[in-house]
């Protein structure tokens, strides 16, 4: 029997109890949380928490020079339309609001990777 590839989420910036939470909501996904780059060996996905709006730029040129390639959420303390908007404009895919219900997280990565609905469920 094949084995499905698990997808592979890099989390930056997190303390210990949002990466807890982060994979509890993940692993649901079939998506495995790594908070070292080292780890993640070439990450689908990452998960860049942005505490203050002028941090989003430097947050996500680290994202960028972990994994070049993947897609970025940028995980915001509270919805703010303004720093969402910098945000995609710096190059994220998407933004989370912390404080928003997780399944609406769950929605994000579904959207952005549509593989999940049909290879964990």
């Amino acid at each position: 029997m094949a084995s499905l590839r698990t997808t592979r989420a890099l989390l930056l910036g997190a303390d210990e109890s949002l990466a807890s939470l982060l994979a509890d909501v993940l692993g649901d996904l079939g998506i495995a949380l790594f908070l070292d780059a080292a780890d993640a060996a070439r990450p689908d996905l990452v998960l860049a928490h942005v505490e203050r709006g002028e941090a989003i730029l430097p947050v996500l040129t680290r994202a960028r020079a972990c994994a070049a390639a993947v897609p970025i959420l940028v995980l915001l303390p509270f919805a703010d339309e303004r720093l969402v908007s910098r945000a995609l404009c710096q190059g994220a895919r998407a933004c989370f609001a912390l404080g928003r219900p997780l399944e609406e997280l769950r929605t994000v990565l579904r959207t952005q990777f549509p593989s999940l609905e049909t290879t964990h469920g």
